[in-house]
């Protein structure tokens, strides 16, 4: 697992291609900010480290995204789903827990996402405790978003846990859950959303 912590800034250039281990993930966590700006001839994608034709829903953990906004969970401070599986509090490459609750600022600034793509992701460190293609969590409305697609993610595709984010012209492409899920009093505006679904997705 890869934690960019404050007050780093990791920046992606247009056209880059990172590809992800298997049961690996990458946070960028509050206070920190990913600058992330592909173009539509030239997306920032994030896919599976194996081979063309042998990658599949689930193989890595995708994206996961946390601010200082508010969310309206009434656990003080609820741990995010799918971290703090391995016990530990802290450490590079570890699963540790990440807290998201008691943010105030609607107007955080977690960085910007423009024409990114994630494949393959979604897996679940442990039973019912699944990562998703992009997760939100306490994000935002300084945050700024727009041409993101989701491809064959084994849990959802986006997942927003809080936060006031806007975002625009949204795809997602076959995914194991749902295609867009919001909970713990999300306050974002949306618009242009795509979801098409015509196969079920599965851990082959």
């Amino acid at each position: 697992f890869i934690h960019v912590v404050a007050p780093a800034t990791l920046t992606i250039q247009p056209g880059t291609i990172i590809k992800g281990n298997e049961q690996s993930a990458l946070f960028i966590l509050r206070g920190a900010k990913i600058n992330a700006v592909g173009r539509a001839d030239a997306p920032i994608v994030m896919t599976s480290s194996k081979a063309v034709g042998s990658r599949r829903a689930g193989d890595w953990g995708g994206l996961i995204i946390v601010g200082n906004a508010p969310i309206n969970k009434t656990t003080a401070n609820p741990r995010l789903e799918g971290t703090g599986t391995d016990g530990s509090t802290s450490g590079s490459g570890r699963n540790y827990e990440i807290l998201y609750g008691g943010g105030t600022n609607d107007a955080d600034d977690s960085g910007e996402l423009r024409y990114v793509r994630v494949e393959f992701a979604g897996f679940a460190p442990q039973a019912n405790q699944e990562l998703n293609s992009f997760t939100f969590a306490a994000v935002g409305s300084g945050t700024r978003v727009s041409h993101l697609q989701a491809v064959y993610g084994l849990d959802d595709a986006f997942e927003w846990f809080g936060g006031s984010m806007n975002a625009t012209n949204l795809v997602s492409y076959e995914t194991g859950d749902d295609h867009f899920d919001m909970a713990e009093g999300f306050r974002g505006r949306l618009q242009f959303l795509i979801g098409l679904q015509s196969a079920t997705v599965t851990i082959n």
